[in-house]
């Protein structure tokens, strides 16, 4: 945070109420002597704080003083589009009248943008459901990520998938979250198509001065295509709400009246094995109809995983 941006939060707070230099020290995450430092320039810029000494003092302003309303920053502004974007998911919400003008106004206090404003803010998806712990995976790139975005700046990565390790060129697409994980949809120079990258799995960034192509690539998935033979999965309602949780096939879910459902959607014949996996992980709650090489590659996964199991097994009585 600039300093100018905590000295307007210090007022902010202190019209509110009275906060001591330690408790506003652990607020910002700053020193004590950071504070005190910025108490008084807040003074000598003309600001009435009032300071109480003794316990149960601290740092004040007048009853009378207020501050006049000041414009949120583009990034503040997207933060609360974003929750509130989250908040419209929920299926169901209070005080449902005041959701429509509450969405308005909040849209009125976005600044005017330029092209990279614009482009950060298509770029983000609203926020999905939080992971059940309330804890969130450290992403350390997520902000450099979020910038490349902003910027439509290709970028370099060192990028850890399940399988393996690689380098990829991409150029972010869209930002979003799923489950308290934050993912990336960016063009892959080295695959030719639009892939989703989970944030927290990139080891090294690298910003590229320079583009590696000059035509801007349309944003074609990989998975997803017409062309691609049709994957008909039948769902059991626990099948339905464990796979509400799986992105990106929490939207193609088409649910019935008793909580089952089924799973539709034409998907890349290269990738089967990333689909099985995740039916795999549904047990019997999930059957596949169509197509019988989807069905073919989750049978492999299920006796490459018993013969495994077998085969220690075996060695566990041996020990």
């Amino acid at each position: 945070m600039h300093r100018m941006d905590r000295l307007t939060a210090i007022v902010l707070l202190l019209q509110r109420g009275k906060w001591t230099a330690a408790s506003l020290a652990r607020h910002f995450e700053v020193s004590r002597r950071t504070i005190l430092r910025d108490i008084e320039a807040l003074s000598e810029m003309g600001m009435p704080v009032v300071a109480e000494p003794g316990p149960g003092g601290g740092y004040s302003l007048p009853a009378d003083y207020a501050l006049a309303p000041l414009p949120l920053s583009l990034h503040e502004a997207l933060l609360l589009r974003l929750a509130l974007s989250s908040l419209l998911q929920l299926r169901s919400v209070p005080f449902k009248e005041a959701r429509a003008s509450l969405w308005a106004k909040l849209m009125a206090l976005l600044p005017k943008s330029d092209e990279h404003e614009q482009r950060l803010q298509e770029g983000l998806s609203p926020l999905s459901s939080a992971r059940s712990s309330g804890e969130e995976s450290p992403v350390p790139f997520f902000a450099d990520v979020l910038q490349a975005l902003a910027a439509g700046r290709w970028i370099r990565v060192t990028y850890r998938s399940e399988r393996r390790l690689s380098v990829q060129t991409l150029l972010p697409q869209r930002l979003s979250t799923n489950a308290g994980l934050r993912y990336c949809h960016a063009y892959s120079l080295e695959h030719g198509s639009v892939r989703l990258y989970r944030v927290d799995r990139l080891l090294s960034l690298e910003v590229l001065t320079e583009p590696p192509c000059v035509v801007r690539p349309a944003p074609k998935d990989w998975r997803e295509d017409p062309a691609f033979p049709e994957a008909c999965i039948r769902l059991t309602a626990r099948g339905v709400l464990r796979l509400e949780h799986c992105t990106p096939l929490a939207a193609r879910l088409q649910r019935e009246a008793d909580g089952s459902g089924w799973l539709r959607l034409h998907w890349n014949p290269d990738d089967y094995a990333w689909l099985a996996r995740q039916l795999l992980s549904l047990g019997p709650e999930a059957r596949i109809v169509a197509p019988e090489a989807l069905r073919h590659c989750l049978l492999t996964m299920a006796h490459h995983i018993i013969a495994r199991q077998e085969e220690e097994s075996a060695q566990g009585e041996k020990w």
